[in-house]
């Protein structure tokens, strides 16, 4: 038996990169939501573990929008190796905007609200 394993943490990296690219597929690169003064901050994260998966396996993350409240939504990250689910997790962001005192909350924008109700919109890294 080999127990050399990935590190759970790995899966939150490869989450908040996977995030990153899928903004980009959406044509909201995340550089371009900080320079115009936003951010989408996280404020909730897990993850659940289905299968192990060794050092130097590729693994395979399905990114989208699955839901939106009023100001945050959340990221769904569907880990597979060799076709077989490895792991599941879900991010929560807060669109928010940096003022003088600081960030608050503000309506999630349009195009977040459109992904969260479709289901082609998602990215796969």
């Amino acid at each position: 038996m080999d127990i050399v394993q990935i590190h759970f943490a790995s899966y939150f990296r490869w989450m908040d990169m996977a995030y990153s690219r899928l903004l980009d597929d959406l044509g909201h690169p995340l550089r371009a939501i900080l320079a115009g003064g936003r951010g989408t901050p996280v404020v909730d994260a897990q993850c659940s573990y289905l299968s192990p998966v060794g050092l130097g396996d590729v693994v395979d993350v399905d990114s989208r929008v699955v839901r939106h409240g009023r100001s945050s939504y959340v990221v769904r990250h569907d880990f597979e190796h060799a076709g077989r689910p490895v792991a599941t997790g879900e991010v929560t962001h807060v669109w928010a905007v940096q003022d003088g005192s600081g960030a608050m909350s503000e309506p999630v924008p349009d195009w977040i609200r459109a992904a969260s109700h479709s289901t082609g919109a998602g990215a796969r890294t």
